[in-house]
Order: structure tokens, then sequence, then C-alpha cells
């Protein structure tokens, strides 16, 4: 076996071993490819009978973001750690074999999500307009879905080799966020745009057009595109590999030396987080949010996803006050037909940070949580949850309220956005409460179907879910307060029954009565 091979092989039996067992798990990569297979499933079944070339725009459209999503989300893991890094590159191999064993490995992940996606979506065609339409549809699908993905990668690596140690780690933050925020809400722009196929703009357009035959500006950027990223990836990386790795490495160090944050606890905090174990994983949290690089470059992302989206819905229109517009017209105007997006967006990403503070690039030092008292998983989880709600989601949803307060009056925006945060945080909590594990215990989670199936699952019906609580409760502001205070005093009554009563503590002046001696007994 090539040293190339040999190498990917390692590295993708590192990243499928069962993290409880540390047994390599092909059942783990068998249930990856069943998650996104049921996306791609439930995208055929959608498309009906509809028009190859219909069926090139839209199926294209989901997999450039699912696309996105997964390269830009999952970029610190793809590169592996630098410690591992720095020992792979001691063994007899040369820079361009490393090189093509980490190319092998991103690729086989990007192909697991391509096949997924464009299979179900060409079958569906091809049982409608032929074989042939279904072969030309699915290969373009894939098609879009690989170029998507190198040209993240491409960007990515280009930041890296092209920016200091200093600002790399949080340029990279932006350039991601960025990056998946204009896929996604170009994703939803070109939903409510009658003339979204003809979008000049947009990638999946282009590849519309190359099934039709037209000779379009896209589609000669596009092709020029994978001219450029063949190059870049034949010629230009390969030599720099090294370096690449090298400036990861110096990033994290520099990082984790000099991003302290605000570990200290507030006194909102203090009063909030109960219980030794809570708050172990509380600054466990702190400390991951600020300084840990798998988790801050998965987080912000992440978080600052549905602020993006309440931009969009401000410059776009659609998310108008349910007071002024009644809330049974949520999905019926146009002027408020955003809030339900936004609600399912809100709940993925309420999903998506959990899952962010399972996985750490220190997960070999979680062994500490068992040295307390009491150490139960459950508990561990709700302080590390308690984090997230109080550095991520008060922040995020008083942004929130800016935003919507440009649209509405600013009470209508405060009401809607603690009903948000309520409904936001409930989610946190209960899915936080779900895992079974200490949280940043896993090496990594590419490979487990239920990080990518769950939010992706659970995220449409819990939205549907909420917009019918707030169809109900918006009927008047008293009403939709009490909705929401209600919905936070379940989040508490939830965080008391995990932490227990509080433990009484022993008086000092309390001593142990001597043992009565036996002659005295007798």
């Amino acid at each position: 076996m090539s040293p190339t091979r040999l190498l990917a092989s390692a590295q993708l039996r590192a990243d499928v071993r069962d993290p409880r067992t540390g047994k390599p798990g092909a059942g783990r990569v068998a249930m990856t490819l069943l998650a996104y297979g049921f996306s791609g499933v439930v995208l055929a079944l959608s498309l009906g009978d509809a028009a190859p070339e219909q069926a090139v725009f839209v199926a294209a459209s989901f997999g450039v973001v699912l696309a996105a999503f997964g390269v830009v989300g999952s970029y610190d893991e793809l590169m592996g750690r630098p410690k591992e890094n720095a020992w792979l590159a001691t063994l007899p191999a040369t820079e361009r074999q490393h090189y093509g064993a980490r190319l092998l490995g991103i690729a086989a992940y990007v192909a697991m999500m391509a096949v997924a996606i464009a299979i179900p979506v060409a079958v569906r065609t091809g049982l409608a307009h032929g074989a042939g339409a279904g072969a030309e549809v699915g290969s373009l699908v894939a098609g879009g879905v690989a170029w998507t993905a190198g040209l993240s990668l491409a960007v990515l690596w280009a930041l890296t080799l092209g920016l200091s140690p200093r600002v790399l780690q949080p340029s990279l933050s932006v350039a991601r966020t960025v990056l998946v925020a204009a896929l996604v809400l170009g994703y939803q722009w070109i939903g409510a745009s009658p003339e979204a196929a003809s979008a000049p703009w947009w990638p999946a357009a282009w590849l519309a057009d190359a099934l039709a035959g037209r000779s379009t500006l896209g589609l000669a950027l596009f092709v020029g595109a994978v001219g450029v990223l063949v190059v870049a990836f034949a010629v230009v990386f390969p030599s720099r590999y090294f370096a690449l790795l090298d400036k990861m490495a110096a990033a994290a160090r520099w990082s984790e030396a000099h991003d302290h944050g605000q570990n200290a606890l507030t006194f909102a905090e203090r009063l909030a987080v109960r219980g030794g174990p809570a708050r172990a994983a509380y600054g466990f949290a702190l400390a991951a949010i600020t300084r840990d690089r798998i988790v801050r470059g998965r987080l912000w992302p992440a978080a600052l996803l549905p602020l993006g989206f309440a931009v969009f819905g401000w410059v776009a229109g659609g998310l108008e006050s349910l007071f002024i517009y009644g809330p049974e017209n949520a999905l019926g105007l146009q002027e408020t037909q955003l809030h339900l997006s936004l609600l399912v967006i809100l709940l993925f990403c309420a999903q998506t940070l959990v899952q962010t503070v399972q996985v750490s690039d220190h997960d070999q030092a979680s062994w500490v949580f068992s040295t307390l008292p009491d150490a139960r998983p459950r508990r561990l989880q709700l302080g590390a949850q308690q984090a997230l709600a109080f550095r991520v989601l008060v922040p995020l949803h008083a942004l929130l309220a800016l935003v919507l307060s440009l649209q509405m009056p600013a009470l209508h925006a405060l009401v809607h956005v603690l009903f948000w945060f309520a409904v936001t945080t409930l989610a946190t909590r209960i899915y936080a409460l779900s895992h079974r594990s200490t949280p940043f215990s896993k090496r990594s989670d590419r490979f487990s179907a239920a990080a990518r199936f769950l939010p992706l699952l659970a995220s449409v019906p819990a939205g549907l879910g909420a917009l019918l609580l707030q169809t109900v409760s918006f009927t008047s502001i008293p009403r939709a307060v009490a909705a929401s205070a209600a919905l936070l005093l379940l989040n508490a009554g939830l965080a008391r029954l995990v932490a227990g009563p509080a433990t009484p503590r022993e008086s000092p002046d309390a001593v142990e009565p001597a043992p009565i001696p036996a002659r005295a007994a007798a």
C-alpha cells in the first residue's frame, strides 16, 4: 500500500472509531450515509414530476448549502489536530503524500454528501423523464456539491496561508460565518423570488444553464472556477501543505495563550448555575468558547446564522409584527411569512450549539469531570447548556431585538424576541439533557448520525409546534409575555429537577461522637 493510501486509511479509521469503545465502527459511516440519504430522499420526493432543469436547480441549491455546512462547519476536524499532524509529519512520507492523504480523506467525506443527495434525485428524475435525464441531473447535482466543497476549502486554505497567526482564528471564524450565511440567505432568497431559476449569481442556476445548453456568464464563471480550483489543488497547495499545518498550529498556540475571554461568573450566572458539577462544566464551556479551536470555530458560524436571517428579513420583508398583522396570518401574508423560517433556523442553531459542546480539541481531558462528586452526565450537560444560554443566546437575542426594532415597534420586537429566547433555551436544554455522555468528551462528530440527522429531522416539526404556540399566544402582548414566562419556568423546572436539591453544608462545630469503649458498654 502506498504511503498516501496508508495515511488516508489511518485517518479514516481514527475518525470512524466508536467514541466509547475506541474500536473502528463501519456502522458509523453507514449511519452517516443514511442520515444524509434521508435528506436526499425527502428532497427527491418533494420534486415530484418536476422538469429536469427545475430538478437540477432545486436539488443543487440544497446541495450547495449542505456542502458549505459540511466543509466550513467541520474545517478544524477535517484538517486534524496540530499535535497529531506534527507527529504524522515525522513519518517517512513526502509532503505531497501527506497532502494527498488529507485530500483523500476530505474527498471521501464530500463524496458521501454528494452521493446521498444526487442518487435519490437522479432516481426520481429518471423514473419521470428517463434514465438519461436522471443520470444528467444526478451528475450535475453531485458536481455542484463537489464544486462548493472545493471552493470553500480553497478559500479557507488561502486565508490560512495568507494571514498571520494572531488574526487567523478570528478571521477564519468571520470568513466561515460569512460564507455559510451568504449561501443560506441566497438559498432563502431564491426560494422567495419568482425569477430564481435565472438568478445570475446563484451556482445552482449555472448548473441549470449547463443542462439546458445555455451559454451564460454564470456558466462561464463556473467552468473558469473549476479550472482555477484544479490548478490550486494540483499545483499550488501541495507544496505549501506543511506551511499550512504550521500556520494552523501557530494560530492555535497563540489563541490558547492570549484569548482568555471573560470567564468570571456574573451575579446572574452565580444565581442560575447551582451545584458543583454544573459549575465545573460551565467553567469548562466558558474556556472552550474562547480558547478551544474546534468549539469556537463551529460555534460562532452557527450562532450568527439566525442574525443573518433576521437581517435578510429586514431587507426583503417578511418579519413584520404579528401583533399588527395577526398571528393567524403568519404563513399567509408576505409581511409575516418568514416567522416560521426564523423559528426553524433558531431551533436548528440551538441543536447545533449543543452538539458543538460535545466535541473538543482536548476531549481526553474530560476525565477531570469524573473526579467531581456526583458528576452525572446530565448535571454536566446542564452546566454546559447554561453557558450557551448566558454567553451565546442572550447576546444573540439582544442583537435580534435590535434588528427587529428597525421594522416594528420596540415593544413588539422585545416580546417577539422574548418568545424566541424562551423557545430556543428550552430546546437547548432538552437536547442537552438527552445526551448520555459528558460534554467535551468526543473527538469528532463527522461520522455521527445523531449529530447530522437529528437537527435536520427535528427542526421543522419543532418550528411548526413553536409557531402554533405563537399563533395561540400572540393575540395580545400580555398573553404573549405569559406564554414566554411559562416556557422559561418550564426551563427552570428542568434545571431544578436535574440539579437536585441543594446539599446542606455541615456545621464546622459538628463533631462526630466518639465511639463507646467496649468495656464501658459492658
